[in-house]
């Protein structure tokens, strides 16, 4: 996994892209059986979550500096697009939602969690 350059060179993803493609396959598999089991649904979510942490908003905080190259911002929004079309094996799963730029909450899915605000903020 590369740092960021400060000479203006396109940061490499191929790791990223490497690992997130590896889960997107690992959960279409897993949509397609009848018998996944909770210890394998908890080692995919594990995995997923690693993704969906580190993976996913490394290259997307490059992607909003402009530190990717124009290949690597192909496989990037190629990447987001899988990743909305498993929304509903996402949800099936209960797996992390992953924070996609140009969504409009951010995330894969549409469906919204209430928040809740601290009572701090309330009292004013």
């Amino acid at each position: 996994m590369s740092v960021t350059s400060h000479d203006g060179k396109p940061v490499s993803i191929d790791d990223d892209v490497a690992f997130l493609s590896e889960q997107i396959e690992a959960l279409r598999q897993f949509g397609e059986r009848d018998d996944v089991d909770d210890e394998e649904i908890y080692d995919l979510s594990i995995r997923w979550g690693t993704a969906m942490a580190g993976r996913l908003p490394r290259m997307a905080h490059y992607d909003s500096l402009g530190q990717l190259g124009n290949d690597d911002q192909q496989r990037f929004r190629s990447l987001c697009d899988r990743l909305r079309e498993l929304s509903p094996l996402i949800e099936r799963f209960d797996l992390a939602r992953p924070r996609l730029p140009g969504s409009t909450n951010g995330q894969a899915s549409e469906r919204r969690r209430p928040r809740k605000r601290p009572s701090r903020l309330l009292r004013r």
